[in-house]
């Protein structure tokens, strides 16, 4: 009896010392590419946010990217800040492009796992235009529409959005979220660029 414990000790054992071996090659294999599309990702969202900018330069504190300068004709444009915060059922992230005075360019939703119909409607796109106004060419569908949501952060100042972005019906925590979080840390970075960082 004990022998027989012996030996489904061992198996188990090389089973596990097999599958530790094989996800380490594995990891050790996709990480590069990971890395790669986190940061091909990445730029392309500093690119959405603040789309004048040709270059982004990240202002650092260790390892840690505080902003990023959005620069164009060799002068800075603005800033691109990530954001962060608990929403109803999930962290939300989010991206934003500010100009040099506090006026937020453009937002853009990165991740988020909220309530599907309800606090997923910060990233809903509504598309006004029929397919009877496309087809008699009363208007032209966009190449890339916007999600309403978001929309209702382009041009203004960071520290004027609390009364001035509509909350989403149901789903109040989640917009409540992504709303907090931008004007907490535009008002960071400001304040960093203040005081010379």
């Amino acid at each position: 009896m004990q022998n027989n414990t012996l030996k489904f000790a061992a198996t188990l054992l090389i089973i596990c010392l097999a599958a530790s071996g094989l996800l380490s090659v594995v990891h050790r294999w996709t990480y590069p590419k990971i890395m790669e599309q986190a940061r091909a990702e990445e730029a392309q969202s500093l690119k959405d946010v603040f789309p004048e900018a040709t270059e982004f330069e990240p202002v650092r504190q260790g390892q840690e990217v505080l902003y990023y300068k959005a620069l164009g004709a060799g002068k800075v444009l603005g800033y691109a800040f990530t954001a962060s915060r608990r929403g109803y059922a999930s962290e939300i992230v989010t991206m934003a492009g500010m100009d040099a005075q506090g006026v937020i360019q453009k937002i853009k939703i990165l991740s988020q796992n909220e309530t599907p119909g309800l606090g997923t409607r910060i990233i809903e796109v509504v598309q006004k235009e029929t397919l009877w106004d496309v087809l008699l060419k009363k208007a032209r569908l966009k190449e890339k529409p916007e999600p309403w949501f978001q929309a209702q952060f382009s041009g203004k100042r960071y520290d004027a959005l609390e009364g001035s972005v509509d909350t989403i019906t149901g789903a109040t925590i989640t917009s409540k979220a992504v709303l907090d979080s931008i004007v907490e840390k535009a008002g960071e970075v400001m304040e960093m660029i203040r005081d010379g960082r």
